[in-house]
This record gives structure tokens, C-alpha cells and sequence, in this order.
């Protein structure tokens, strides 16, 4: 039996590993540490 891990795109930062910055630039999502998905159980 093998335990498989489901992701799904991070709704913290819209899938895209990282968000804007009001003042310019961007920052690394925490939520999903920039891999754009998170794992779900």
C-alpha cells in the first residue's frame, strides 16, 4: 500500500510561489515556500 500525497495549486499566493509587494518587488510565499502547491491529505 502506497500512501500518495495530493497537492493543490496555494490559494495564499494563487499558485504562482510568490506575491507581489505593495512597494515593488516580491516575496517567496511562506505558505507554500515558493513550490506553488501545498499538500493535502
Amino acid at each position: 500500500m502506497s500512501v500518495q500525497t495530493k497537492t493543490k495549486p496555494c490559494s495564499y499566493c494563487g499558485g504562482q510561489g510568490y506575491f507581489q509587494l505593495l512597494l515593488g518587488g516580491s516575496e517567496t510565499c511562506p505558505s507554500c515556500k515558493g513550490k506553488q502547491q501545498v499538500e493535502t491529505k
